[in-house]
């Protein structure tokens, strides 16, 4: 187990960033040495072959005054003056000797080694290097004289290879500890950079192995890219779980929902298959039956069309209406129950609201608003429906005077089977406002939850301006 952080790290991002800093900065060291190392050696080259083509000319010019005489005379006086020695010779055009100068410092018998007229380019002045040992190199230059023959300059220079060889080792010291610099520097930044990633990798396992949807991702506090995306993973893994807590009660609540008349639906099967029983007594329990299967068989369509309008497939039959005549059809449909409990019903509208909508489905949607209103506002209360134009479209608004929603609740009352513990003891299904948050949704609306200044709740439902009619 003590090789594992080890096997991790060189498995990791960081170290291969790491090596990859490092062997760009390797090339690059490289070809900036490469660089200088040409220019200085062409920068030395150039200096020798003007030095040497001057030394050229200048004799030139002097025996094409003098002859080989003055030529020598000068010679011997540039000997005895001393200072840098040049190499000097004279050669006929059938390579026979006229005149030759050798510094002290040559070799006599190198001097045939250096080479003949006729082995070198022909123009006015050339400049060659010969190399004579490890430690010095020869720069010649030629230059064709008045009466044809042929005059060479030469000098001894040291060796570019002992020349540079200081900074050939100076280059290597320093690049191998700019190099692993580098890879210790691209490591410790590299690992920091990769510090967050190894954080998503850590939570996400921990969430693997122990379903603990609570955990989080630490480090999001910062201002870069990945900081950015700890905190949209945490924000995903808050939604998730919110997700995850909305259909474990969607289930609890389905459950609860469904033992009821399930329950019911065993009884009255067995009171009718119960021999020697009252005919009537049996055809009763039948229609129980039937009853409570289609109640099953509503909880199921709403869950459906519920899950079709959320998932964006909820089909649409658009047509211009007056949004009041939805109003007016749901304060219909619920009068009876309205005044029965002594509620009173108002509706408020100054002027018609055309829009292109589902007549059917958002007249669901407000016949859900309504009944839910009706279901917590006490005997004797007070339901407004009010419609009005909006800033961005067309609101509508259902207040009661009943006991209101908790804020804490106001957002959950809309998820599917929800029922919060204050209306465990109401009949429903807890559908109703999340198939009215569907079908507004599907409209391209929103839906939300107030209090009411009655002291009740409020529920606005805000349709679009696309989906309002043009007047």
């Amino acid at each position: 187990m003590a090789t594992g952080p080890l096997q991790r790290f060189r498995r990791s991002l960081a170290l291969r960033l790491a090596l990859l800093y490092a062997g760009v900065f390797a090339v690059g060291s490289a070809l900036l040495f490469g660089f200088l190392y040409w220019t200085l050696t062409e920068a030395l080259n150039d200096r020798e072959q003007a030095t040497v083509e001057r030394r050229a000319t200048e004799l030139a010019e002097l025996y094409a005054r003098g002859g080989p005489a003055l030529l020598r005379a000068r010679l011997d006086r540039e000997a005895a003056a001393g200072g840098r020695a040049f190499f000097v010779r004279v050669l006929r055009p059938d390579n026979s000797l006229v005149l030759v100068s050798v510094p002290p410092d040559w070799i006599e018998t190198q001097v045939e080694r250096l080479p003949f007229p006729g082995l070198i380019v022909t123009r006015p002045t050339y400049t060659v290097r010969i190399p004579q040992d490890a430690l010095r190199d020869y720069a010649i230059a030629g230059v064709t004289l008045p009466d044809r023959n042929f005059l060479q300059a030469g000098i001894l220079i040291e060796s570019q290879t002992v020349l540079f060889a200081p900074l050939r080792r100076a280059f290597a010291l320093a690049g191998g500890g700019g190099l692993l610099l580098s890879f210790l520097l691209g490591t410790l930044v590299a690992w920091r950079a990769t510090g967050p990633l190894r954080a998503v990798a850590e939570t996400a396992g921990r969430i693997l192995a122990t379903g603990d949807l609570a955990a989080r991702v630490p480090g999001g506090a910062g201002r870069g890219e990945l900081a950015a995306l700890v905190r949209q993973l945490n924000t995903l893994l808050e939604r998730n779980a919110v997700h995850v807590r909305g259909l474990s009660e969607m289930l609890d609540n389905l459950a609860h929902d469904l033992r009821t008349p399930l329950t019911r639906l065993r009884g009255a099967a067995e009171l009718a298959l119960q021999d020697g029983g009252d005919p009537a007594e049996a055809r009763a329990a039948l229609a129980s039956c039937i009853e409570e299967t289609d109640r099953l068989l509503h909880l199921l369509e709403v869950l459906l069309d519920v899950s079709a309008a959320e998932a964006g497939v909820l089909r649409l039959h658009r047509e211009t209406i007056d949004l009041g005549e939805l109003v007016y059809r749901a304060v219909d449909l619920y009068r009876e129950v309205a005044e029965e409990r002594r509620i009173r019903v108002r509706i408020e509208q100054a002027v018609p609201v055309p829009a292109r909508v589902d007549a059917v489905r958002l007249g669901q949607a407000v016949n859900n608003l309504l009944d839910n209103a009706l279901k917590y506002t006490p005997e004797g209360g007070n339901v407004v429906l009010a419609v009005r134009p909006a800033p961005e479209g067309a609101a509508l608004e259902v207040r009661d005077d009943g006991p209101g929603i908790p804020e804490a609740e106001r957002e959950a009352v809309f998820r599917r089977l929800y029922r919060s513990d204050a209306s465990r003891s109401q009949r429903g299904l807890g559908l109703g406002l999340s198939m009215v948050k569907a079908i507004v949704e599907a409209h391209g609306g929103t839906v939300r939850a107030t209090a009411a200044p009655e002291g009740g709740a409020c529920l606005r439902v805000q349709l679009p301006g696309d989906a309002i009619a043009k007047a």
